[in-house]
Formats: C-alpha cells, sequence, structure tokens
C-alpha cells in the first residue's frame, strides 16, 4: 500500500473515531436518566426497530448471535416496555418484534440528539461542504457494502 494513502486513510479513520466520540458525548448528555439502564446492543436494537419490525432471527444475524441469545436480550427489553413481541400470523413459528412505549421514547429522543447534533456541528458548515461529505460517504458505503457480500 501506498505510504501518503496509508496516512491519510489513517487520519481520516482517527478524526472519524474522534468525531463519533464526541458525537456519543454529546448523545450521552442528553440522554435522560431513563434511558442509562440501556446497553449498546440495546440502543441498536431499537434504532433497528425504528423503521420496521424485525423477526428474533433477523436480529440475531445483524449481531452474529444465536436466535437465544438475541430472544434473551428482547425479553429484558420487553420487561422494561421498550419492545413488544408478538407471533407472526404468517408464520406462527417466527416472533416479531416492534418498538413498545418506551422504544417510541428512546427513539424520539434519538431523533431530539440528531437535530441537536446537527444545528451545533453540522449546520456550521457551507452546503456545497456537507454536499460532498454525503457524496464521500455515499461513495464509501457502496464500497463497503459490495465487498461485504
Amino acid at each position: 500500500m501506498n505510504k501518503d494513502l496509508q496516512v491519510i486513510c489513517s487520519k481520516i479513520i482517527d478524526y472519524s473515531n474522534a468525531l463519533s466520540a464526541i458525537f456519543l458525548d454529546d448523545l450521552n448528555s442528553n440522554l435522560n436518566n431513563e434511558f442509562a439502564d440501556l446497553s449498546t446492543k440495546q440502543q441498536v436494537i431499537l434504532e433497528l426497530l425504528r423503521t420496521q419490525t424485525r423477526t428474533i432471527n433477523e436480529i440475531s444475524q445483524y449481531f452474529s448471535i444465536t436466535a437465544s441469545a438475541a430472544s434473551q436480550i428482547i425479553s429484558k427489553l420487553e420487561k422494561q416496555e421498550y419492545v413488544k413481541r408478538e407471533i407472526n400470523p404468517d408464520n406462527r413459528r417466527e416472533i416479531l418484534v416492534h418498538l413498545g412505549k418506551k422504544g417510541q421514547q428512546f427513539i424520539k429522543m434519538g431523533d431530539e440528539n440528531q437535530k441537536f447534533i446537527i444545528e451545533k456541528y453540522y449546520a456550521k458548515l457551507p452546503v456545497e461542504d456537507l454536499e460532498k461529505l454525503l457524496d464521500i460517504h455515499e461513495k464509501l458505503y457502496k464500497i463497503a457494502a459490495e465487498t461485504k457480500e
């Protein structure tokens, strides 16, 4: 690998990680104490459920864990009313998981935090720079997604 390329890419990764840490600090400072008990994996599950209902198997595949392990995580979230489980009426062997009342509150708080991050950081950049950043992220995501397959 070209040494200059390695140096540039290392700096990009370092800045990306540092930005993630700053954003995470903002998220944690904005989260209500009522959500402080959620693990990172539980938070990711709630984010997965943001857009659509998922099966236990889909959740287990996302984390590369067994369906039993995923079910245990979901059980904890269900006891705290973050999610609800129900039997899939089209396939009675599948369990569907969707957001519960507290899960919806968590997502709403996440949306508010995203707006906070946008206003605090991104809105200070020119639109042209944001468009370039978006284009680069889309290209990098496409490469990563294709490589993963």
